[in-house]
């Protein structure tokens, strides 16, 4: 029997799932509600999927999302201004000035900060998706070339579930053993 896609997804109903217009807060409180419904032997979850006003699924908030709401938005003019003067591009810029102001700053207010950034502003948009009824050997190529830990299950349009690396690997693992198994085929 060829396992599908479905054999192994997590239900949505099943993940932590947020508003766009939810702050860090709500999204962490829905993924450590989802953490409490994790099977035994299950991995726990490691993102919250982000809805639209109409229910879609736009996005994920992972750890990188998480850490960019921990990033200032301020700028000191100053040092910009330095920046301009020794020629760095603006991305160097960009990216030195946000972790200078990260690690001057006391960490308990950078999360203090964080704790009202809104997760449709961090989070990391979704636009690929896998079919449920899709033969799990179609993921591999989708994970490849996505180089993510998570894709999308739809159903016709419609986000079903979410199918995550590590249970794709878990599932993997246990079919490459089996083979390996006094007994068993191979």
């Amino acid at each position: 029997m060829v396992k599908t896609v479905a054999d192994i997804m997590v239900p949505l109903s099943e993940y932590a799932v947020v508003d766009a217009a939810a702050t860090i807060v709500d999204a962490l409180r829905a993924l450590q509600e989802s953490q409490e419904k994790v099977p035994p032997g299950r991995q726990p979850h490691r993102a919250i999927l982000v809805r639209d006003r109409a229910g879609r699924i736009i996005g994920k908030m992972h750890h990188f999302a998480f850490l960019r709401a921990l990033l200032p938005e301020r700028k000191a003019r100053a040092a910009q201004d330095l920046f301009d003067r020794a020629g760095v591009d603006d991305d160097f810029r960009d990216a030195s000035m946000h972790m200078l102001d990260f690690l001057i700053g006391d960490f308990v207010d950078v999360c203090e900060r964080a704790r009202n950034v809104v997760v449709g502003d961090v989070m990391t948009p979704v636009t690929v998706s896998i079919r449920e009824r899709a033969p799990l050997s179609d993921a591999i190529p989708m994970f490849l070339a996505q180089q993510t830990l998570s894709l999308l299950v739809t159903r016709e349009r419609e986000t079903v579930g979410i199918l995550r690396l590590s249970d794709f690997f878990d599932e993997l693992s246990r079919e490459i053993m089996q083979g390996d198994r006094p007994g068993g085929e191979g």
